[in-house]
């Protein structure tokens, strides 16, 4: 057994189900072409327009992508967990360039394959094709509608709806343990960090968060009312 697939067999029973079906048909030779990456958080692994040269497949640990368009002010639009597959959405829509910034952000670990042996293994396996495919739509679907909600939601709405997503995708039995800083919140959300500070700390005051140091914890209770509140806002389908 190569290190990919060692790899893959020691994984949560989510992600090694996820890349079990996703790599069915893969040839021997990409998985031994595989390579098993580890970066330490805050490494910047992707750069926005450069050459695709590097498919990286997520296994472990937390991602963000990172947009600097808008007069150079860093917004953290949206998070990735296991399993994700950076680089396939630019060679399955024929970009030659990486479309956005990704920015480990914890410690986390990586298989990593050329673009040229990610292209030659997709152009001759229509199972990973559609595989592939599904997970970009979901991906685009739940980004456009996390968009237009933070068009209309203002101050505490919006930290609410990050604490409940981060909630439902890194939750462990029933408690969710959010370590990023003021920045970090100011960036994900587009509001001064003066006004997440405030938010902050009336969500504590209400017992909606509680505080552990610096880390945010919400538990279980906290996330029913703070999906609550997000619900008052929004149609419960968009929840």
């Amino acid at each position: 057994m190569n290190d990919a697939m060692s790899l893959i067999n020691e994984l949560h029973s989510e992600p090694r189900e996820y890349l079990n079906n996703y790599l069915a048909n893969a040839p021997k030779w990409l998985l031994e072409a595989f390579k098993i990456v580890n970066l330490k958080k805050s490494t910047t692994f992707i750069h926005e327009n450069e050459t695709v040269d590097t498919i990286y497949i997520l296994v472990e640990g937390v991602v963000k992508a990172t947009d600097y368009r808008v007069q150079e002010i860093a917004y953290d639009y949206t998070r990735f967990y296991p399993v994700e597959v950076f680089g396939a959405m630019e060679f399955l829509m024929g970009f030659e360039l990486y479309r956005t910034t990704l920015v480990t952000e914890t410690d986390c670990r990586f298989l990593c394959v050329s673009k040229d042996q990610f292209s030659r293994w997709m152009l001759s396996d229509i199972h990973a094709v559609l595989e592939q495919v599904k997970a970009m739509g979901v991906y685009l679907l739940e980004q456009v509608r996390k968009e237009r909600l933070f068009l209309f939601l203002q101050g505490s709405d919006r930290l609410f709806l990050l604490f409940m997503e981060i909630y439902r995708k890194s939750s462990h039995r029933g408690t969710c343990r959010i370590q990023l800083a003021r920045k970090d919140l100011s960036n994900s959300t587009g509001l001064c960090i003066k006004t997440v500070n405030r938010c902050v700390s009336q969500m504590e005051e209400k017992g909606y968060i509680s505080r552990e140091g610096r880390a945010i914890i919400i538990d279980e209770e906290q996330y029913r009312r703070i999906k609550a509140v997000v619900a008052e806002k929004i149609d419960e389908n968009e929840i």
